[in-house]
């Protein structure tokens, strides 16, 4: 039996997280002067800039040239799609629906999931957020199950399912188990489902979390689900993942964290999931967020993201790929970044009506030797400038916050300066 402050503490965090999620959208519809004006703080960033440092140019130029590419003929294409599910509920904000009305969003859902890929060679890998699983606003649906079958009735593939549950809640009348999940049409090896701050057995060890009690109960915990299958003979690592919604900084550091325990250098790896993150230049667009580096940080180690390399071959601007909000969209937050083993040929959005969020598929083909190389020193070519970028705009302040904000930097971008 648990002690009696643990109780409390469970109370306590269930009734604060539900007061805050109905205080939220009616501060909204207020207007309140004062959430107009604030700005979220960043681990180093700032939100204001002057002169040059204004005039950002679109963060895909940065890399150069795009090189010649060259493919494996041996290895068949991989086709991802990452959706943020809204728990089933739909593109409005809801406390909850029935199972029926559940369940008609998620057809949907697959239905787009399985237009992203031809009959023949249906989507490798589908990245889920959000995800009830069996919870009582839901209809009681375990959402990754039903959507596996539903895609297995679209494909004729049979779809593996591993679930990643960030948050649960088992008071009568409010049970929820929510999270993260990967669907898999190829032989799952492994799996380590672990919550972003925490210990994790088979990863390396976590920093200590700085927040106090308070904000751990109104924060809901964010998680990675790390997988690794087979495909064609050779093995990848898929990590899934949603990030901090509305505090940079905690964003920032759940960043530089996975790509410090999660990322395995020797191993082909694909990020996916919902960021709540959009790269530079459009981060300063986020009246709340501008000073938001999230996006810099999850570039600054071996991951590219895909639209910076479609956007650079084609030249076109990342707002072809927003995602959010579902009715009208404006910012991509919702990602896919990939090890230089894989490059991305195309990038495509799969329009919902049944979500707050668009999906986003991404087709990539296995790089030759040569084109890998090619395609890593074009990623050292945008980190460099991104690292540049930063160091000239970003440290100021005092001679102190600059150092702070140096050594903040140097930590989260694995003190790559080259």
């Amino acid at each position: 039996m648990e002690a009696p402050v643990h109780v409390i503490r469970r109370l306590a965090r269930t009734y604060l997280r539900w007061l805050f999620l109905i205080l939220l959208p009616v501060a909204g519809v207020l207007g309140l002067p004062l959430l107009h004006h604030v700005q979220m703080p960043s681990a180093f960033g700032q939100a204001v800039t002057a002169g040059e440092c204004a005039e950002l140019r679109p963060d895909w130029q940065t890399g150069g040239a795009v090189p010649v590419s060259a493919f494996l003929n041996d290895l068949p294409p991989l086709r991802a799609v990452t959706f943020n599910l809204h728990s089933g509920l739909g593109p409005e904000w809801r406390l909850w629906v029935d199972r029926a009305t559940a369940e008609q969003n998620l057809r949907h859902i697959a239905r787009r999931i399985a237009s992203a890929a031809p009959a023949n060679a249906p989507v490798d890998v589908v990245s889920l957020n959000e995800v009830d699983f069996d919870s009582r606003r839901s209809g009681w649906l375990d959402q990754a199950a039903f959507l596996a079958g539903e895609l297995e009735k679209l494909t004729g593939y049979a779809y593996q399912v591993r679930r990643g549950e960030t948050w649960s809640r088992d008071i009568p009348g409010l049970e929820v188990r929510f999270g993260n999940a990967l669907l898999s049409r190829h032989p799952v090896l492994e799996t380590q489902d672990c919550l972003l701050g925490s210990e994790c057995p088979g990863v390396p060890s976590a920093s200590p979390r700085r927040a106090g009690w308070l904000m751990d109960t109104l924060e809901e915990p964010r998680g990675v689900l790390k997988a690794r299958i087979a495909i064609a003979g050779r093995e990848l690592d898929l990590l899934v993942t949603h990030l901090e919604a509305f505090r940079p900084e905690r964003r920032e550091s759940q960043a530089a964290e996975i790509l410090a325990r999660f990322v395995d250098g020797d191993v082909p790896t694909l990020l996916m999931g919902d960021i709540n993150a959009v790269p530079s230049r459009m981060t300063a667009k986020r009246r709340h967020f501008a000073a938001d580096r999230t996006h810099d940080v999850l570039s600054s180690g071996p991951l590219v993201d895909a639209r910076f390399w479609v956007a650079a071959r084609d030249t076109v601007e990342l707002k072809t790929w927003a995602t959010y909000p579902a009715r009208a969209p404006q910012w991509p937050l919702d990602a896919v970044f990939a090890t230089p083993d894989l490059l991305p040929s195309n990038v495509t959005v799969l329009g919902s009506e049944a979500s707050d969020h668009h999906g986003l598929a991404v087709h990539y083909d296995w790089a030759t030797a040569p084109t890998k190389i090619g395609y890593s020193a074009w990623r050292d070519n945008l980190r460099r400038d991104r690292w540049a970028r930063i160091l000239a705009c970003d440290r100021a302040g005092e001679e102190p916050e600059r150092l702070r904000r140096l050594e903040r930097l140097t930590f989260m971008s694995g003190g790559r300066a080259s």
